[in-house]
């Protein structure tokens, strides 16, 4: 396993199904954050999966990367602020999806 220690759980969910999730899940991110629509849903879903992506690499495994500056946690930093800076708003549909009676009536799609 290398010095990962949850290497042999993360090679276990290495079928072509899981694959396919993780793929569509990642479009899925890019597009809402693209168009600005669902941004808050779009940055939980994708501080999640780069959680999962930072476990993956065990940073914190004495002659690893750095536990502390991570391409993992940075990203996840980022997809924080989308969302409350309203960039959808600005450069996207974000306006337009928050003026929509349903999102007024299901507040956790903005």
């Amino acid at each position: 396993t290398g010095g990962k220690p949850l290497a042999g759980f993360f090679q276990s969910l290495a079928v072509p199904a899981i694959d396919w999730v993780f793929m569509v899940g990642l479009l899925g991110i890019g597009l809402a954050l693209m168009l600005g629509i669902g941004t808050r849903l779009a940055a939980l879903a994708g501080v999640v999966m780069m959680g999962f992506m930072y476990v993956a690499t065990a940073p914190w495994v004495w002659g690893s990367l750095n536990p502390v500056v991570s391409e993992h946690l940075v990203d996840a930093m980022i997809l924080v602020l989308i969302p409350l800076a309203s960039a959808g708003d600005t450069l996207g549909l974000g306006g337009w999806w928050k003026r929509l009676r349903l999102v007024k009536k299901l507040p956790f799609l903005i």
